[in-house]
């Protein structure tokens, strides 16, 4: 498929692209000449260029590696495992459909991979939409940007944070006060990523660091657990680990479904390739190790949650299946800290996530095809897309702030989660429809 991006006719994505230029992009005149002193430059073999300025690219492998491993870990896996066992009904099937949702997610990869390295700038599957839908043009452009624009992906585990950060702090969670954090934690967000790219991409390696090391712990003192070493009896999970399996091709595929929705993030790098050092070689590093990454820790924290907390308590924890397991290690007093943890993971990954969308809405615009395109095709005034950055902010603030409680507010908010990113609990997660071709395209659902 390489080739296919080599020698491929004159593409029109390149055309679209140089609709609005923002700083640092494509500027072309009427003699389709280019203006503007860019330091890097590519080409295909139809001559036509796409270059960036080299002060923009600040990503490198270890920051890339980080943007997809907190946009993949976020609370989903304190959590979601508890739904894959009732689902699949025995520890054998269960840690099974683990392995073969990371083999359906490394196929994703793979393909995000090849369109990567084949296009390696910002926009994602903007750009592949456009490389393989030429016509008629605009029409695919169009249809993703309402996908784009008007979904706040970051809203969702803005409220999960404000949730878990009134647990940890013994608040009485209400209406209001979760919200009003759940702003707190998004606005943060959008001005440490707006106003200092730098220090926004330090925060986030250092967040996906906390979140490596507690999943560390819990590995860790799964291995403690096994060896019987915890507050209640220790529990045989793994002695006839196939028995209970289900019967049920629902169940099997619902599980694998949920397992699916769990490695969702691994293109995250894609979407900011021309800010990236080296992109090709960085993608072919970052992407990989980080989903290779994710997998073991994935596979290893199951392993950990059965060794400590017994069937019948992992079917009915829910959504604090990892509080159950602190507690039956450490004792009552560890799920406060576990509340911590899991609001630290839920930040880290809107930081991720508005950091992706932000550069997306950036993209829209320098197509050309949405009012104001020039405001938010820009990069001014500190060098990021602060207005694509904007719109996400102020989406994804409507969409926390304006329904009113009940089920539309939770239809909303597990919308927004089973569309992109992040994972409702296990007990209330039914796929709904699609709105995106894009995604039917190039995730593996």
């Amino acid at each position: 498929m390489a080739s296919f991006f080599r020698h491929s006719h004159k593409s029109d994505v390149v055309a679209q692209q140089s609709h609005v230029a923002g700083e640092g992009e494509i500027k072309r005149d009427s003699n389709d000449g280019i203006s503007g002193v860019p330091n890097e430059t590519g080409r295909d073999d139809d001559g036509d260029d796409y270059q960036t300025n080299n002060s923009r690219r600040q990503i490198g492998v270890v920051s890339a590696i980080f943007l997809i491993f907190n946009r993949m870990i976020g609370t989903g896996i304190f959590a979601t495992p508890s739904g894959i066992f009732a689902l699949s009904g025995s520890v054998g099937l269960s840690l099974f459909i683990w392995v073969a949702g990371m083999l359906i997610a490394a196929a994703g990869l793979a393909t995000y991979m090849e369109f990567g390295t084949g296009l390696p700038r910002n926009g994602g599957e903007k750009n592949y939409l456009e490389y393989v839908f030429r016509k008629p043009k605009f029409l695919v452009t169009s249809m993703y940007a309402t996908y784009v624009v008007l979904l706040g992906w970051a809203g969702s585990n803005s409220v999960v944070f404000g949730e878990y950060i009134l647990n940890a702090a013994e608040v009485e969670v209400t209406r209001w006060n979760q919200r009003g954090v759940g702003l707190a934690c998004i606005t943060a967000a959008f001005l440490i990523h707006g106003f200092a790219i730098n220090w926004g991409l330090r925060l986030q390696n250092f967040l996906g660091i906390v979140k490596l090391l507690v999943l560390i712990l819990i590995i860790i003192s799964g291995f403690v657990a096994l060896g019987g070493h915890l507050r209640i009896e220790k529990p045989d999970n793994f002695t006839n680990a196939f028995e209970g399996t289900t019967g049920s091709a629902y169940g099997v595929v619902t599980a694998l479904y949920n397992v699916i929705w769990s490695y969702i993030g691994y293109s995250n790098a894609n979407y900011a390739l021309s800010e990236t050092k080296n992109p090709v070689r960085t993608l072919k590093i970052a992407a990989p190790a980080a989903l290779a990454c994710v997998a073991l820790l994935y596979m290893l924290a199951n392993i950990a949650y059965f060794a400590a907390v017994p069937k019948a308590e992992i079917i009915s924890s829910g959504r604090i299946l990892a509080a159950s397991f602190f507690r039956n290690m450490f004792g009552p007093r560890a799920e406060r800290v576990l509340s911590v943890f899991v609001a630290l993971s839920a930040f880290g990954n809107v930081l991720s996530v508005i950091f992706s969308q932000g550069r997306l809405v950036q993209e829209i615009g320098r197509a050309g095809i949405v009012p104001f395109s020039r405001l938010w095709a820009s990069n001014k005034p500190f060098n990021t897309p602060f207005m694509g950055l904007f719109e996400h902010w102020l989406v994804s603030v409507i969409i926390m702030l304006a329904p009113p409680p009940g089920d539309a507010y939770n239809f909303i908010l597990k919308y927004v989660m089973i569309s992109l990113d992040d994972r409702v609990p296990p007990s209330n997660l039914y796929p709904l429809p699609r709105l995106s071709v894009s995604i039917l395209m190039f995730n593996p659902v």
